[in-house]
């Protein structure tokens, strides 16, 4: 069980390195966050103060496009609170690679482009995924940070048992910069190409999936 668990581990670092690569690349871009939606909401309510309605359009276009992503993440995956190994995680983020193809083909440089990089990482991040007890969110680290600082502080008060989630959440927030630095490199140097890129490495963690189940349940045979 503890391979699964290590290979569990494995998988859900990926996913936040492709959740922050996605985010980079959207950044990159376009200079707006696809996943980070307390800073939409906030611009939301600040244009509507300064009537700048074009902007708050793209704010509210975000918003409801990642809204409409977990909304879609929820019909995938199914109902329950519970991160179980049969569920159909590895569909989502074949899907979601198949798509990232997709709007590269039809829509790249347009604005719509942006909102289906919210949708996807809203898909994304309605999966309720836990590992050990944790849950966990791979396309953006606030809670993550908030999280490490908390288990930091009940390390130094004595609890030398945490020790292992300062190890996993500093690893979540490693991950998801290398993911960033390494589509900033690549689009750096490729351009657009960089999404065939991340569109294989979404198909290839939800392949990957696939096979951590399939060894989950042949060991519980």
């Amino acid at each position: 069980m503890e391979k699964i668990n290590d290979n569990l581990f494995l998988w859900i670092s990926s996913l936040s390195l492709l959740g922050g690569g996605m985010n980079a690349f959207a950044i990159l871009q376009f200079a707006l966050t696809a996943s980070h939606i307390t800073g939409s909401i906030t611009r939301i309510s600040t244009d509507l103060i300064y009537n700048d309605m074009a902007h708050f359009q793209i704010m509210l276009g975000l918003v409801c496009s990642f809204f409409f992503g977990a909304i879609i993440s929820g019909i995938i995956v199914g109902s329950g609170r519970d991160f179980e190994l049969r569920k159909r995680y590895g569909d989502t983020f074949i899907f979601i690679g198949v798509l990232l193809k997709l709007i590269d083909h039809y829509i790249y440089g347009k604005l719509m482009f942006v909102y289906v990089l919210a949708f996807a990482l809203g898909v994304q991040n309605g999966l309720f995924i836990r590992y050990k007890g944790m849950v966990i969110r791979t396309t953006h680290m606030t809670g993550t940070v908030t999280d490490l600082g908390v288990v930091i502080g009940h390390y130094l008060k004595g609890n030398r048992e945490i020790t292992w989630k300062i190890k996993y959440y500093a690893m979540n927030i490693l991950s998801f910069i290398t993911g960033g630095l390494i589509v900033g490199l690549g689009f750096k140097h490729l351009g657009r190409e960089i999404l065939d890129y991340m569109s294989i490495a979404y198909i290839v963690s939800g392949i990957y999936y696939f096979l951590l189940r399939y060894k989950y349940y042949k060991m519980k045979r």
